[in-house]
């Protein structure tokens, strides 16, 4: 397994969220817009991953999520023969806007459990500054995918790879105290 993995994700204006992944020392940028649910495909493609293990059948288990960008689209490819590994392809694709300009790729090899932990990591820390509440209203579509997320997270207590932030979160605390008054 060469180069280190890593990801970023903020809400960048009203309908639009900004990322990055990162490979070694190459880095893919992306800008989602609301006409998807980047956030919702993602983890749903990652729980599927680990819930319907068809690898354990001698078949390679794939998932494709495609993003909406306002210039491109971007389709994050990965799969595992092994439940052990992912391989994966990010490809930020023009084609569909007439533009002229030659898609760009990134392909890797990570812990199937160091990729998911990564992406679950910043979007825990996301989750907690921003708040359910101030995501719906920012995305103004889709709620955050919380049940997903949770599902991933307990995965990864599971795998005894989740260390717990020492982070206080006003914002998330004070919503879920809502839902227990």
């Amino acid at each position: 397994m060469k180069g280190k993995f890593g990801f970023k994700y903020d809400l960048a204006d009203p309908g639009k969220g900004r990322g990055c992944f990162i490979y070694g020392k190459k880095e893919m940028k992306f800008e989602a817009i609301n006409v998807c649910n980047p956030l919702g495909d993602l983890l749903k493609a990652m729980t599927s991953l680990v819930q319907e293990p068809s690898y354990l059948w001698g078949e390679e288990a794939t998932k494709v999520v495609e993003w909406y960008c306002e210039t491109c689209i971007f389709i994050l490819e990965f799969s595992t023969k092994n439940g052990k590994t992912i391989e994966f392809s990010m490809t930020k694709s023009p084609a569909p806007f007439g533009e002229e300009k030659p898609s760009v790729k990134i392909t890797g090899k990570i812990l199937l459990q160091e990729f998911y932990h990564t992406i679950i990591a910043e979007l825990d820390t996301f989750i907690k500054k921003t708040g359910l509440l101030n995501y719906a209203q920012v995305w103004q579509k889709d709620e955050f995918p919380l049940t997903y997320f949770l599902v991933l997270k307990k995965y990864l207590i599971g795998w005894k790879i989740w260390i717990p932030s020492k982070e206080e979160s006003d914002v998330l605390e004070s919503e879920f105290m809502m839902v227990l008054s």
